[in-house]
């Protein structure tokens, strides 16, 4: 039996080189509750932007589903493309326990460091999601209800529908 956080991180949206550093940081990795299947159904969108007060770095809203929580509500935290050069990212979330990852932050953190993104951006309502990503937000519902019903996610599966997956992704160029 195979992982299928590598094929959930390459269905992302993210830039390769984003793609690139979660594998190469772990931690930076299991911070992304896009990868949390367990608890989270990712939106797969992103919102990129820049804070007028630090315009040099790159500010990704992504956004998921957390079917686990009660009630359920949507998330957004940030990832921070310092530099806008696609070498080094920091994430903002809310993050319970210690890391010893500088790239690794609480949420609240970003809201002091960029203050004119507003702080109920973390958990916006649907109707505060941009209107591009709402189509997604509910298909996100459907999907969260569907694993609910099922009783939890698929975390592994075989090498065979690894393969089949992987060569599929291949074809997205993913």
């Amino acid at each position: 039996m195979r992982q299928i956080n590598d094929l959930m991180l390459r269905m992302q949206p993210y830039h390769p080189r984003l793609k690139e550093f979660c594998l190469v940081n772990s931690e930076f990795a299991k911070s992304l509750k896009s990868l949390h299947a367990e608890r989270f159904v990712s939106l797969g969108a992103i919102v990129v932007s820049q804070c007028p007060l630090i315009p040099e770095d790159e500010i990704i809203g992504f956004y998921v589903y957390d079917y686990g929580a009660n009630p359920k509500i949507f998330k957004q935290d940030f990832i921070v493309n310092v530099g806008c050069k696609n070498q080094e990212f920091i994430i903002y979330t809310r993050f319970s326990g210690t890391t010893k990852s500088k790239n690794i932050r609480d949420i609240s953190h970003f809201y002091n460091k960029y203050p004119t993104y507003p702080k109920n951006s973390h958990h916006p309502k649907f109707e505060e999601l941009p209107k591009e990503i709402q189509p997604r937000a509910l298909q996100a519902i459907n999907l969260a209800n569907r694993i609910i019903d099922r009783g939890g996610p698929v975390s592994e599966i075989s090498d065979e529908e690894y393969t089949r997956f992987d060569l599929e992704l291949k074809k997205l160029n993913l």
